[in-house]
């Protein structure tokens, strides 16, 4: 199995993939009518951590996400799942 360059490892803000999981986040949360304060006030964070992930200024990991899907109310399997196809779709994974 070949290695992948390093440059395609690492993780960035702005990778085509990252985006598209971070506008997914932005359409659950929207779906449910619920703003960022809200959201930020049921995980206890300040509005500008949301708001910093769904602009991909700050990385969100995997815990958060869970928090986030918990209080939005999105199963987040399902919904990395679904990322993951639009991963495969764009040629950014094999399926």
């Amino acid at each position: 199995m070949a290695r992948r360059s390093k440059k395609t490892r690492v993780a960035s803000l702005h990778d085509e993939s990252y985006q598209r999981l971070v506008e997914l986040l932005v359409q659950r949360r929207r779906a449910t009518g619920k703003s960022q304060q809200v959201v930020a006030d049921e995980l206890g964070w300040n509005q500008s951590i949301i708001a910093k992930i769904e602009t991909a200024q700050r990385r969100m990991d995997v815990v958060e996400l869970l928090r986030i899907a918990d209080v939005v109310g999105f199963d987040a399997i399902k919904f990395m799942q679904e990322v993951r196809r639009t991963m495969v779709s764009a040629g950014e994974l094999s399926g």
